[in-house]
């Protein structure tokens, strides 16, 4: 699955650590981990 489209990766600190987010829309960020080849969604809705 190619996320590239998709704003600009950030890295989350904390209880997050280990997962990215990308902004969606102006509201809603997508919250993913990569580990080998999955992708693991967390969130494709809200803000973190």
């Amino acid at each position: 699955m190619d996320i590239s489209f998709l704003g600009k990766p950030e890295p989350l600190k904390y209880d997050l650590s280990g997962k990215w987010s990308r902004r969606i829309t102006d509201e809603h960020r997508l919250i993913y981990k990569v580990e080998n080849d999955t992708i693991f969604i967390y969130s494709a809705k809200d803000h973190y």
